[in-house]
């Protein structure tokens, strides 16, 4: 599996030929992605238009689905006035792992969305404070969540969250090559991916 982290929290992740997009903010990346997952309803970007062939699958909202092998699952992290927008947390099973996706987080999750999202292998987080929850907070959830890889997003620098982490040792990298069986259960190591 690669990660690369494109800009916002707009990350693409491949696996072979599939590959699966989270907050695109426009369309040139679509041709060849097979999945894209919103955590912002309405979205940064417009969704394809179903019609066309090999148009990838589109969610934006909570539920339960399966495309090609994908698991995924989403739940409402609730309604923010503020930027008049729906946001939903993902958990993706992909490649046998388990990825779980906070989006734009603004508000703490509840205490049974968190334990559906616990003892992830690899979490995409927001770690850049405000308009999102703040460094502070979103470490104490990375915590509760126990993740083997935290990826910060939302961010210009990640040393505020790294350093409410007791983390401080990541350095950027272009992208991220992992397998399942690289990855250290509960570890909580940062990957600082840079856009």
């Amino acid at each position: 599996m690669i990660i690369t982290y494109q800009n916002g929290n707009y990350f693409k992740i491949q696996s072979g030929d599939f590959a699966l997009l989270i907050d695109p903010e426009n369309q040139r990346s679509y041709r060849g992605t097979r999945i894209i997952l919103n955590t912002l309803k309405p979205a940064l970007a417009e969704a394809p238009d179903a019609k066309e062939k090999d148009a990838p699958v589109w969610f934006d909202h909570q539920g339960e689905y399966e495309v090609q092998g994908v698991r995924i699952c989403g739940w409402s992290a609730g309604y923010d006035p503020k930027d008049k927008a729906e946001h939903t947390a993902y958990r993706i099973m992909f490649d046998d792992m388990k990825i779980v996706v906070l989006g734009y987080l603004t508000k703490e999750l509840g205490a049974e969305i968190v334990s559906e999202l616990t003892g992830a292998d690899i979490a995409i987080v927001p770690a850049g404070g405000k308009p999102y929850l703040s460094e502070s907070a979103v470490a104490k959830l990375v915590r509760q969540l126990e993740p083997g890889i935290v990826i910060p997003s939302l961010m210009k620098d990640p040393k505020a969250f790294m350093k409410e982490l007791g983390k401080s040792d990541a350095k950027p990298e272009d992208k991220l090559v992992i397998k399942k069986k690289d990855i250290k259960e509960k570890a909580m190591e940062v990957v600082w991916l840079r856009a």
